[in-house]
């Protein structure tokens, strides 16, 4: 295993704060202020979804190690706290 070499989880988690990011920008974005906070903010949460996800154990749908029902929700709870403090 190399140096460079990355996890397929986090690959996974990258693409997926992505979509969600742009996908909220398209909603609610504005600027392209908007859309790098956005997708900073929905790895945040799904970072924060998947660490939960793990503590917990929980095995609601899984790809992977990548717990996608507990980093969705999260990923879009953060965004949305984003958005309705942005105003």
């Amino acid at each position: 295993m190399s140096i460079l070499a990355i996890p397929p989880a986090v690959i996974v988690i990258v693409i997926l704060s992505l979509f969600y990011g742009s996908l909220a920008h398209l909603w609610k974005g504005k600027t392209w202020r908007d859309l790098g906070f956005l997708i900073l903010f929905a790895l945040l949460g799904f970072t924060i979804g998947q660490v939960i996800g793990m503590v917990l154990q929980l095995d609601v749908l899984k790809m992977g190690q990548v717990h996608l029902v507990e980093g969705t929700i999260f990923a879009w709870l953060v965004m949305l706290a984003f958005m309705g403090l942005k105003g």
